[in-house]
């Protein structure tokens, strides 16, 4: 293939001036987008040529995956791209937007304004990364289309929700979906008030807030039932690696054991070979009334300086159950899912005294008084 453009050999890169670098910087990005623009011209010819099917392949996604040895989404993505009527060369995440825009627009507006909206993106697109085209396309859609489309009785009905996870390799689950607007607008006001700084010193980005704020949304919300039971998460593991935290599982064994700490238990035993050689009854570790009289004594997570309520918390058994710690008022502490996350994952310990939890923190935190209500070792 040969190169677009001449440009000094890699290795002598580093005599070039700040100036004449950038400069260099800008001149690739412009070949770059010529080079992108010229691509997406040969794939609508190939489009309109119908060449795929002359050459036995069944789609032009399908003929650009095998020519161009790209991935199914970036033969998609170039297709679409190849559709957006731009006279000026732009880079991919930019013609996305102007093509959503483009998708955005309901039937009844007209070619004229289409090709309007078209100019006035790919002009501002000369200044404005695809970021900042967002709010501009989003206000061409609402100028030319003020009253949105209105649903269908059978959208309605049958409003559209899609969900799809799955779960890799160590455990973690990747997710992606769509909600109709009703229900999207009650998932964001059920997690916006989670989702809230704890505090000034609260360095959680938004979107790993938001995150908390759904994992705490499943462990406080009351869950459908099956067969007449709750639903259970089964954990096969040995007692030995429960007990000592060491060992090999998909999840972690010091995650399972913060698992444990308050949870419907079904223990089964397992053989040398991992058979299992009995089951036993299921069994609650922190029954309801001892729950109730935690959260009495406590009234809400008991980390210094936290106030989640007790439907966000957590009973953490202060010596573990699997390690002969007794299910007791004397030995629980209530913990909302950060601060469990915490005391499991971290150098933080507790343990009561006098009938109350006392904190201590690991060597590497400032020690700084307690809240009130709450209690630091020091």
């Amino acid at each position: 293939m040969n190169a677009f453009v001449e440009t000094p050999p890699a290795e002598g890169l580093w005599r070039l001036g700040d100036a004449e670098l950038l400069g260099e910087l800008q001149d690739a990005e412009v070949v770059l987008r010529q080079a992108y623009a010229r691509v997406l011209g040969l794939v609508a010819e190939a489009g309109a040529r119908g060449v795929a099917e002359r050459v036995g392949y069944p789609s032009l996604a399908e003929l650009l995956r095998g020519v161009l040895c790209v991935s199914k989404k970036e033969a998609r993505q170039r297709i679409a791209h190849a559709g957006v009527p731009v006279a000026v060369p732009l880079e991919p995440e930019q013609l996305s937007v102007i093509n959503r825009v483009l998708r955005e627009l309901p039937p009844h507006i007209g070619t004229t304004d289409r090709e309007q909206a078209v100019e006035f993106l790919a002009a501002a697109a000369q200044s404005l990364d695809a970021s900042n085209l967002v709010p501009l396309g989003r206000e061409i859609v609402n100028r030319l289309d003020p009253d949105g489309a209105l649903p269908g009785e059978d959208e309605l009905a049958h409003p559209r929700r899609e969900f799809r996870y799955d779960t890799r390799r160590d455990g973690s689950v990747r997710f992606h979906g769509c909600l109709d607007a009703e229900t999207g607008a009650l998932l964001g006001a059920v997690l916006s008030p989670l989702a809230k700084p704890h505090d000034a010193g609260d360095t959680r980005t938004l979107p790993e807030r938001q995150g908390d704020a759904f994992a705490e949304l499943l462990e406080t919300s009351t869950t459908p039932t099956e067969g007449g039971e709750r639903p259970h998460i089964a954990v096969t593991v040995s007692y030995q690696t429960l007990r000592t935290g060491l060992g090999t599982t998909e999840l972690a064994p010091s995650a399972i054991r913060r698992l444990a700490c308050d949870a419907k238990v079904l223990p089964v035993i397992l053989g040398s070979n991992s058979e299992p050689l009995d089951v036993g009854r299921i069994s609650y570790t922190v029954p309801p009334h001892l729950r109730r009289a935690l959260i009495v004594r406590d009234q809400h997570c008991a980390f210094p300086g936290c106030r989640r309520r007790p439907s966000s918390c957590h009973a953490h058994h202060v010596i573990h159950w699997a390690n002969g710690g007794d299910t007791a008022l004397s030995n629980l502490v209530l913990l909302c899912g950060m601060h469990h996350r915490l005391i499991h994952h971290s150098g933080w310990t507790v343990r009561i005294t006098n009938g109350r939890p006392e904190f201590t923190p690991p060597s590497f935190v400032r020690r700084r008084s307690p809240a009130p209500g709450s209690t630091a070792a020091g």
